[in-house]
């Protein structure tokens, strides 16, 4: 990463702070190993090309660029300045759980969002809670970091226009990827199979390979077993089933699967991790 300097990094390779991005003009910007980066306008302006769209960026502006987004500086004022927010594949998981996926569909058309002027100054209230949860380490930092971005995006959503909640024309490949990814979150507790979701697509295990590199950049199987993960650690976190009761509700074969399956996509076991959470959560 040559251009956001490494001012803050915390146990889940979480980097926040703020540059001027001066050593980036006429530069493709590099965000290092990040899934998602928010970034958010604080002074001065500039002009940026996303995927190749030139963009106006002023004060209050708000730029979340996914891992495969092209961002060029191409000119910026003396006093610019964004805060940065550098987010691994992880946490950006964990966020993206409960968001809406007409969400994800303008963020992927929309990587600048202006927030209207009212607005201003929710932005820089969420901005100093943000810096303070990453800045002071607490038992409860992870939980309050996730639910305050989750906050923030679903601001968001609350405001996409009408056409991205179900009536915008879209290419057939993305009509399938989409399809794919609101599958997933719909059948991961019974399916964890891609020729399960090829099969229900009409389209070949092959060809959903190539879309969903092209539009997720990740295979189909790492989509779905990363919302497996996440609907285990929701059961393991937020309710009282057994481990047994869990591998039944997600049609695991047997508690013994489930264990093994866990330990190989996070390399903890399902009892530590259920302790962890506990801990953090100040169950008993």
């Amino acid at each position: 990463m040559h251009h956001i300097p490494q001012l803050f990094s915390s146990k889940e390779g979480l980097l926040t702070g703020e540059t001027t991005l001066a050593e980036g003009l006429g530069m493709p910007l590099s965000f290092g190993h990040a899934y998602m980066s928010l970034m958010i306008c604080v002074s001065g302006s500039a002009l940026l090309s996303l995927n190749f769209k030139e963009q106006a960026v002023q004060r209050h502006d708000v730029l979340v660029l996914a891992e495969d987004t092209i961002a060029l500086l191409k000119r910026r004022s003396r006093g610019f300045k964004v805060f940065f927010l550098l987010m691994p594949k992880d946490l950006a998981a964990e966020v993206a759980y409960q968001l809406p996926n007409p969400l994800f569909v303008f963020l992927h058309d929309h990587p600048l969002c202006v927030p209207p002027k009212k607005d201003q100054v929710l932005l820089a209230a969420w901005l100093v809670q943000l810096r303070a949860i990453v800045q002071t380490r607490t038992l409860y930092q992870h939980i309050m970091l996730r639910n305050h971005l989750q906050t923030f995006f679903l601001r968001i959503a609350e405001q996409i226009p009408p056409e991205y909640q179900g009536s915008q024309q879209f290419s057939r490949k993305e009509m399938i990827s989409w399809r794919f990814w609101e599958m997933i979150g719909q059948q991961c507790r019974q399916h964890r199979d891609v020729k399960f979701y090829a099969d229900a697509l009409n389209i070949t295990p092959f060809y959903l390979s190539q879309l969903t590199k092209e539009f997720f950049n990740d295979s189909p199987k790492t989509l779905i077993d990363r919302q497996v993960i996440l609907e285990i650690k929701a059961l393991l976190s937020y309710s009282q089933l057994a481990i047994g009761q869990i591998a039944d509700k997600l049609s695991f074969e047997d508690p013994s699967y489930l264990c093994r399956y866990f330990k190989r996509q996070t390399g903890l076991s399902l009892t530590r991790y259920r302790q962890h959470e506990q801990l953090e959560s100040g169950q008993d």
